[in-house]
């Protein structure tokens, strides 16, 4: 559900080396302590009651200048069956030693993220957010408490109410979405984050930037951090005819054939390949769409908006999506990332296939 922690192996940053003696079981423990009622399942943790696991990984572990305090990073990751992919969160802990290091982020992790997803499925509050998608309703239920942690001077910032009548316009039809605020100053300059299901979202973000400005005069550091599941309630929820392994292997064939769009001929040969290899009309226009947009965005790396072309719904005016309202979205920019990363397409390659985006052409002529 968040891919945007890619796992990097623990390593140090200074040439004197100081090998931390906690491991997993240490840290899985702590997260029972801070959070109880789990079974101990491998190198994870089992909430039988919730249908919750839980196991964490390693991430960077690097120390100061002095080497008088070390910060650790760690990957909570979390399974559940109305999840369709794994949700990922990191945390950082600050000690004195990695051990202490690696401590604090296992607690961060407990206290912050863990006991949150357990009050999601454990005290749904009766608040809930409804949306409206395509003549549908979907409607979510809160936690009952949301999870904040604030950092520095002043008093904390509820995140949550910056951007709550904003987030009807961004909820689809999933059963769950993870929701991350971070609003962070460091001697007055801002930098905030909302991410959905792992992706950054730049109109919400600067909703908290504007926020965030007004610590501009403020020396040191300041940050405020919140989560929230939001759970799609039994009643309007509708399965979803595709999984996210389908929407992948779609699009690691899609992309193989971009590549071969030379001219108006080829590029409706290979479009028309690639709409009906999909199992649903509504799939095969998406991939048809949005593949070239995507890859044009990653190997770019331009800051795009949150929206999507304007789709047409049955004769109706015009509806324009929020990326995460479409459902396949997140699964085609997985696969991109992972196409890319693994198999390597040649630069000829990749520029066939940003010949087929809208927005790169646009991007040229700005240019």
């Amino acid at each position: 559900m968040d891919n945007q922690n890619k796992i990097n192996p623990m390593q140090e940053t200074d040439a004197l080396t100081v090998e931390p003696t906690l491991d997993k079981p240490d840290v899985l423990h702590i997260l029972s302590e801070c959070c109880p009622g789990a079974e101990n399942a491998g190198n994870a943790l089992f909430y039988r009651e919730y249908d919750l696991r839980v196991t964490v990984e390693f991430g960077n572990l690097q120390s100061s200048r002095t080497q008088d305090s070390w910060s650790a990073q760690l990957l909570c990751i979390a399974d559940h069956p109305f999840f369709d992919e794994s949700l990922v969160e990191s945390v950082i802990g600050v000690g004195g030693t990695p051990d202490d290091a690696i401590r604090s982020a296992a607690n961060a992790a407990g206290h912050e993220i863990l006991a949150h997803l357990l009050c999601a499925f454990s005290q749904p509050s009766e608040q809930a957010v409804e949306t409206k998608l395509m003549g549908e309703l979907h409607r979510f239920h809160l936690p009952a408490a949301h999870t904040a942690a604030h950092i520095g001077a002043g008093e904390p910032t509820d995140l949550w109410t910056l951007i709550e009548d904003k987030l009807p316009d961004y909820l689809g039809t999933k059963r769950c979405y993870w929701i991350r605020l971070f609003s962070g100053c460091v001697n007055g300059i801002p930098n905030c984050e909302v991410r959905i299901n792992g992706t950054v979202f730049p109109s919400l973000s600067d909703i908290l930037m504007q926020d965030a400005v007004r610590h501009k005069d403020t020396k040191g550091y300041i940050a405020d951090r919140g989560f929230a599941l939001l759970i799609q309630d039994e009643a309007t929820y509708q399965p979803c005819p595709f999984t996210k392994q389908e929407v992948g292997e779609l699009t690691f064939r899609a992309l193989r054939l971009l590549p071969g769009i030379k001219d108006k001929a080829s590029s409706q040969k290979i479009q028309k390949t690639i709409f009906e290899s999909a199992p649903l009309r509504s799939l095969g226009m998406e991939l048809v769409s949005f593949l070239p947009e995507i890859v044009t965005q990653q190997v770019v790396q331009f800051r795009d908006n949150d929206g999507l072309m304007p789709v047409v719904n049955r004769g109706t005016p015009d509806v324009e999506l929020k990326k995460s309202q479409v459902r396949s979205y997140g699964y085609m920019e997985d696969a991109v990332f992972q196409y890319l990363r693994k198999q390597k397409p040649t630069e000829e390659e990749i520029k066939y296939i940003l010949a087929s985006s809208a927005k790169f052409h646009a991007l040229s002529d700005a240019l």
